[in-house]
């Protein structure tokens, strides 16, 4: 059980990460008449898409009485996939996963999945950080119409990673480890869930 759970704990938060890998549609050129500067909130917006750091990760979840510490190695490469990834690793389920530049700092995160008999699950949150050395992943996920009645809930997940260097040797890019150990790949998670979801 506890393997079972590592793995949905490791799943969700990078689901929450591979939202924000959207590429950002390009800016719109101004009306005539209208000046060149954008207005005064858009200014204080992030620019471009949210992008974490090469290298390895220790990441935190937080969710109801369930804390999860799990180590995260990603590269350029994993980066450019990410956006790839988390409609993958849902099976092609999520009809929705948008991320949008927050005038105060950070991204906001949303995401709306249908996934069948487990039902229909939406997300929203927040992420902040500089994402070199540290980010935080804020996200509330509401489910409705599961077939099992107590996963017809809201829950709340706080996600926290901070930098830790150049992966180790024997850590491979997209790899994820957690308690006791167990490692899984992001990518390989993508693929089996893409079969999966595939008729």
């Amino acid at each position: 059980m506890k393997t079972k759970m590592s793995g949905a704990v490791l799943a969700v938060a990078i689901l929450g990460l591979a939202a924000c890998n959207r590429e950002d549609p390009a800016p719109s050129e101004p009306a005539a008449g209208e000046p060149a500067d954008a207005p005064e909130m858009a200014e204080a917006a992030p620019a471009g898409r949210p992008e974490l750091r090469e290298g390895l990760w220790v990441v935190t979840s937080q969710m109801e009485d369930l804390s999860t510490t799990m180590r995260m190695c990603v590269d350029a490469d994993v980066q450019r996939r990410m956006s790839v990834l988390g409609s993958q690793m849902a099976g092609g389920a999520c009809e929705e996963a948008e991320v949008s530049p927050r005038a105060g700092g950070g991204w906001s995160v949303r995401s709306v999945c249908d996934m069948g008999s487990g039902g229909r699950t939406v997300s929203e949150g927040t992420l902040t950080g500089d994402l070199r050395t540290a980010y935080r992943n804020e996200m509330t996920s509401t489910t409705t119409g599961a077939a099992v009645p107590h996963m017809n809930r809201s829950v709340t997940q706080v996600v926290e990673g901070e930098h830790q260097g150049a992966c180790p040797e024997g850590m491979a890019p997209g790899d994820l480890e957690g308690p006791g150990g167990v490692r899984l790949n992001m990518l390989d998670m993508a693929e089996l869930a893409g079969q999966a979801g595939t008729p």
